[in-house]
């Protein structure tokens, strides 16, 4: 079995190479940091002199700053990447009408569904990683443009705490995005479900479904904001299990793809 799942481990990683969902994972982060250092720089030149405020504790300033950054990462970037990396994975397989043929062979059809989800998870974790060392970047810029001495108290243990946790609570629409690219071909309904789930976010937080709702999960694990009841890093994995297990039942039963 540890020999089938490798080798379907690395016919993906090599069909990966030849789409652009790989390069998405690292350009989609690239762009939001882009933005970012637009903004601190538009700030800057016509808004420092007109400042009269004294700069707060580093640590306060990381804060601060952290927030402003993760929050849209997490309730809007994030879900909607996951939607579209998921979406690329299968779009392959729906393109060149290969599912009926990959899923006669003599492999467990659930075994293909993990390691698409993987590797959807693994491009998540890619963007996440980038997004945090970014993220970092641009609090030091944010630092010397306006003399905050932020560099001498880097927060590591916030930012691993941050990122970490966002990942993890991402896992839920990781499964759900991966089961709905492989059941429906083409983009509209996979890419269109992750952008109305997001765009829900709201009106579920308003409720105090945060929690509950996978795509709201990486925002509602932040360390600022409403109340994280249930905690997200605790019913995160719970509900990502028992979609994919869903999932794989669904895909078991079907006879054509």
């Amino acid at each position: 079995m540890m020999r089938t799942i490798r080798a379907l481990l690395s016919t993906e990683t090599t069909k990966l190479k030849h789409t652009a969902t790989l390069r998405l994972s690292v350009i989609a982060p690239a762009v939001v940091l882009v933005l970012v250092v637009s903004v601190l720089l538009k700030q800057y030149f016509h808004n420092f002199h007109s400042r009269s405020w004294m700069p707060r504790p580093p640590a306060d300033e990381w804060n601060r700053f952290l927030q402003g950054l993760w929050a849209p990462w997490a309730l809007v970037v994030a879900p909607i990447l996951i939607s579209v990396e998921a979406a690329g994975l299968a779009s392959l397989e729906h393109a060149g009408k290969h599912w009926k043929q990959l899923f006669a062979l003599p492999i467990p059809r659930w075994s293909i569904f993990a390691i698409k989800m993987l590797i959807c998870g693994l491009l998540t974790g890619a963007s996440f990683l980038v997004f945090s060392v970014g993220s970092l970047g641009m609090g030091l810029l944010n630092s010397g443009l306006y003399g905050l001495h932020m560099a001498s108290e880097i927060p590591w243990s916030l930012l691993l705490r941050v990122a970490g946790r966002a990942y993890l609570a991402s896992w839920p629409a990781i499964a759900i995005q991966m089961w709905l690219s492989m059941r429906f071909s083409g983009f509209a309904i996979p890419i269109g479900t992750g952008l109305a789930a997001t765009m829900a976010t709201a009106a579920v937080t308003m409720f105090g479904l945060a929690g509950w709702w996978p795509w709201s999960m990486p925002g509602d694990s932040l360390p600022w904001g409403w109340e994280h009841v249930p905690a997200p890093a605790m019913i995160s994995p719970v509900v990502c299990v028992l979609v994919a297990v869903l999932a794989c039942w669904h895909l078991s039963r079907r006879e054509i793809v």
